[in-house]
């Protein structure tokens, strides 16, 4: 009943063992997969010149530029041109005098078909600084936008970098994984050798051929997240779906030695593009305050007017004819309802730039806590590096004594696959160092406001 038993799972682990590879190697709906290899620097030029959040930006800035425009065109005259034509109807009675040497004079002539034409031209000599304050205020929103960008290519770059960092952990894995597979199945036949001579139990065979098989569903796992992170960065760098990206590891080394905090910080405080973007804000919006205070000021502008009309009321007596006439002249005007009105206007504008100047305070302690936490996640992913190392260095040994062991039949099975466990737990451990390692300085780099180096 016992060796029954034993064979049948046996045989259910080999068939799980075939299933799981069948389930990995095979092409899905018999298509091959477009490959090609793609080192961490192309996946990140790669997602920024694909990101929907840049070309929104530069739309943004599109607009922002043209807002420039409509401000400068303040400083432009103003032209206006107003045309008219009337029919009056005839039952007013013509009214006439007489006067000496004109005789009789009709002061109401019956001019049925009457023109009003008229072209006026204003320009703005002095407005308290409205125009040029205004251009100002659109300026520097502009200059927060442009500054907005190098935020979205460093979010889009981080995207990347982690989508990136994960596949390479995930085919580092597999690789561990398959060659670790391929171990055990010799051990297996070195124990089937042991297994015929009567020097170990069957139940021993089975021990490795579930850990062969427990291998491969973990193979599945990683099949799976790696089509999930495959697909993601394709979508991030806008190519075909069905992309299988060969990561260039050669980038994952040991890291570089980093400098002192406080320098990372004082760069981060100079080139974080957030904090820049809400410093322009600022400004753009105590200029939006000494706007709203120019308002207040009267306007002082030159002007003039010419009209072409049928009857010209300046002509007397009025004639059914067309005649042209101009004035010029400098006006002065000021508009007495702002002087109370604009005192609400005032007060919201002040409580804005104390809204911005809150956020700015806040961003900047953001960003000093977010520096402090790459900065020692960093240090901390390279000292795992020395501690993996250390740990692969003792599983080795042990893994080998208990390999001879194992094949002197002086340990049990399940002492060698404890020992197997541990080795390729290290191994795993070092890559998953080297890779959070990278991951990390990026992130470093990224709150200091680089793309990396």
């Amino acid at each position: 009943m016992y060796s029954i038993f034993t064979r049948s799972i046996r045989a259910g682990s080999l068939l799980l063992g075939l299933v799981s590879w069948l389930a990995i190697n095979a092409p899905a709906n018999g298509q091959t997969p477009v490959r090609r290899m793609l080192s961490l620097p192309e996946a990140v030029q790669g997602a920024i010149a694909q990101s929907k959040a840049i070309l929104a930006n530069t739309a943004q800035q599109g607009a922002g530029l043209a807002k420039i425009e409509q401000a400068r065109n303040g400083r432009l005259p103003g032209i206006s041109l107003n045309a008219s034509f009337i029919r009056i109807s005839d039952n007013v009675t013509p009214f006439s005098v007489s006067l000496p040497g004109a005789g009789d004079v009709v002061l109401n002539p019956q001019i049925l078909n009457q023109s009003y034409n008229n072209v006026q031209v204003r320009q703005l000599i002095w407005g308290g600084g409205v125009v040029r304050k205004g251009i100002l205020a659109a300026s520097r929103e502009a200059d927060a936008l442009r500054a907005e960008t190098d935020q979205y290519r460093l979010e889009a770059a981080d995207n990347a970098i982690s989508l990136w960092s994960n596949l390479y952990l995930l085919n580092a894995s597999e690789r561990i994984i398959r060659q670790n597979i391929d171990l055990l199945r010799q051990q297996r036949r070195d124990l089937a050798n042991l297994e015929e001579q009567g020097l170990v139990l069957k139940n021993d065979g089975l021990k490795l051929d579930l850990a062969i098989s427990s291998l491969n569903v973990s193979l599945i796992d990683i099949q799976a997240g790696r089509a999930i992170s495959n697909g993601n960065l394709a979508v991030a760098l806008a190519e075909a779906p069905d992309t299988e990206y060969l990561v260039d590891s050669t980038v994952v080394t040991r890291p570089a030695e980093t400098e002192p905090l406080a320098s990372y910080v004082a760069e981060a405080l100079r080139n974080r593009a957030e904090l820049n973007a809400l410093g322009l804000r600022r400004e753009a919006a105590v200029i939006g305050q000494q706007i709203i205070a120019a308002e207040r000021m009267p306007t002082l502008s030159l002007g003039g007017s010419y009209d072409y009309n049928r009857p010209n009321l300046r002509v007397f007596p009025q004639q059914a004819e067309f005649k042209g006439t101009w004035n010029v002249g400098l006006f002065l005007s000021v508009d007495i309802g702002k002087l109370y009105t604009n005192s609400a206007r005032e007060t919201e504008s002040r409580f804005g730039v104390d809204q911005l100047s809150t956020a700015i305070a806040q961003t900047r302690d953001g960003i000093q806590m977010e520096v402090n936490a790459t900065y020692q996640g960093y240090r901390q992913a390279r000292a795992k590096i020395d501690l993996a190392q250390n740990a692969i260095e003792q599983a080795t040994e042990n893994f080998r004594v208990e390999q001879n062991r194992l094949r002197a039949s002086t340990t049990t099975p399940t002492d060698f696959l404890n020992a197997n466990t541990q080795l390729v737990q290290a191994l795993l451990n070092l890559e998953t160092a080297r890779a959070n390692a990278e991951l990390s300085r990026w992130k470093l780099l990224k709150s200091v406001g680089r793309l990396g180096q």
